[in-house]
């Protein structure tokens, strides 16, 4: 398969193949956890279409750890250049986050060491 060249690709074009869980997930667990990714990944897709945000409600009634697959989904799309950004911090808890271009993500910016580009 060739390489995907970062920004050419729209996110939801990006194939789901490329989530890969944290090493330390059960086995017994892989198919429930990817199927909250490939969920999660879903509902950010349809919310950037339509340019809406993808609240924390919304993330917790698919995962309650969602901040774990929120960054592994993270770590599959910064390889096609773009990311998951929390855009609106609310007082109730309940914010908001998008899809957003790399060159554009301030959580990339701030987390760089951590992905393997």
């Amino acid at each position: 398969m060739p390489a995907i060249e970062r920004n050419k690709v729209c996110p939801y074009q990006m194939m789901l193949g490329e989530i890969s869980l944290n090493p330390s997930v059960e086995a017994a667990d892989e198919l429930r956890l990817e199927g909250q990714c490939r969920t999660m990944f879903g509902l950010f897709c349809s919310k950037h279409k339509t340019g809406l945000l993808v609240t924390t409600a919304e993330l917790m009634e698919i995962a309650g750890q969602y901040n774990a697959r929120l960054n592994e989904i993270r770590h599959a799309l910064v390889k096609i250049g773009w990311c998951i950004d929390l855009v609106k911090k609310a007082r109730d808890g309940n914010n908001g986050y998008k899809l957003v271009r790399l060159e554009d993500s301030t959580f990339y910016a701030e987390h760089k060491e951590s992905f393997d580009v």
